[in-house]
Order: structure tokens, then C-alpha cells, then sequence
């Protein structure tokens, strides 16, 4: 059935990106191997390269489907009612993975390849397709938040998405250098930080200036 044959490709295409991800995760993304691809999904040669030809599409493969899922997390943000607390359930969904053995171990290539992208070309299109996307949402959603005056309008909502996302790459890498690390208390930061920002009542300097007609 056609059906079931996709089904089961689809399978063995998560099987091969989740042993990948392992591989590159225990031995480092040049030092891993396609052989040790095959080796670690238990799955034969020809099975593996009719999914995947090279260890580069691979990657990007893994990378795509990280992006996908941090769009869905993104796009369920923008629908919240509270764009404050949007993102702060972003930056809870985002950090999540992290928990996990798996999101561990896809975080440590990311972090691999965001130092790789600074000397391979062919890299960087792939790190920074992970960056434009949410840096674009965050902006939209702190607009929404200035918008209904929950966020000071005097804000630069780019330059604002800039520092979310340098607050999570920079909890990534903490979090891959000791594991240990509880993630709750900088939530909780950053939300005091997003409250903090909060125009005051009444606050002339808080409202967006008029245009002159």
C-alpha cells in the first residue's frame, strides 16, 4: 500500500537523523562518518544513502526539521492573547528540548555548526535560515505587545528580538557546558525583564509620537 510505504520511509528517515544527530553529537560533526551513521541506526548502506547522500545533507536535514518545529512554536506565540506572556511560553517551549537526551544532542551540533559557519560558506545560509525566521516573529510579536501597550512603545522591536535570541543561544551553550543547570530561574528573569518594560500608566514618553500630516 502506498500509504504504508510512506509511512515506513518516513520512519527510517527519522531512525537515520536520529542516529546522526548521536554521532555527531558523541564524536563531532567532522569526525563522524557516514559509516558511523549506518553503524549506529543498525540499518544497511544502501538503505541509509537512498535517504541521505552525504553527511552535509544530513545536517541540513536536521537543521530543517528544528527549524520547522520552532516555527510551530513561534506561530502558536503569535496567536496568544498576551504578547508578554507569549514570550515567555516561546522561550518555555524553546528551552524544553533541552531536557532531553535527543535535544542535547542537537543543540551540541548547533552550537558545532555555528562555529563551523564562520569558515565554511555552504554552512552559513543553513545557521542563519534558523536565525531570520524567529528573529522576524519575536519582532512581530513585540510589535502586537506595543501595539496594545503592553510593551513601551520607545522599544526598537528588531533590535529587542536580537536580545531574546542572544538570551537563548547564550542559555544553549550554558546548558550544554553543565547539564545540570535549571532553566527556571532565567525564565523567571526574563519575564520579570519583559514586565519591567511595561510602559507606566500614563506615560506620554511610553505612547508612539503622532505623525505630522
Amino acid at each position: 500500500m502506498p500509504r504504508i510505504g510512506a509511512e515506513r520511509r518516513a520512519g527510517r528517515r527519522a531512525e537515520i537523523l536520529a542516529a546522526a544527530e548521536a554521532c555527531f553529537a558523541r564524536l563531532g560533526f567532522h569526525r563522524a562518518t557516514m559509516r558511523d551513521v549506518i553503524e549506529e541506526a543498525g540499518l544497511s548502506t544502501g538503505c541509509v544513502y537512498t535517504h541521505f547522500r552525504s553527511k552535509r545533507e544530513l545536517v541540513e536535514a536536521i537543521a530543517r526539521e528544528r527549524h520547522a518545529r520552532e516555527a510551530r512554536a513561534l506561530a502558536a506565540a503569535r496567536e496568544a492573547g498576551d504578547p508578554v506572556e507569549a514570550l515567555r511560553s516561546l522561550a518555555a517551549a524553546l528551552f524544553a528540548g533541552l531536557s532531553s537526551r535527543r535535544g542535547l544532542d542537537e543543540r551540541r551540533l548547533a552550537a558545532e555548526l555555528w562555529t563551523e559557519a564562520l569558515l565554511d560558506r555552504d554552512l552559513l545560509p543553513v545557521v542563519r535560515a534558523g536565525l531570520e525566521a524567529p528573529l522576524a516573529a519575536l519582532a512581530d510579536i513585540v510589535r502586537a505587545a506595543q501595539r496594545e501597550g503592553r510593551l513601551a512603545a520607545t522599544l526598537d522591536p528588531e533590535a529587542l528580538a536580537r536580545v531574546m535570541v542572544a538570551v537563548f543561544h547564550g542559555l544553549v551553550l550554558q546548558q550544554l557546558w553543565e547539564p545540570r543547570l535549571a532553566l527556571e530561574g532565567p525564565l523567571d528573569a526574563l519575564s520579570g525583564v519583559l514586565r519591567a518594560l511595561r510602559p507606566a500608566p500614563g506615560d506620554a514618553a511610553s505612547r508612539p509620537a503622532r505623525r505630522r500630516v
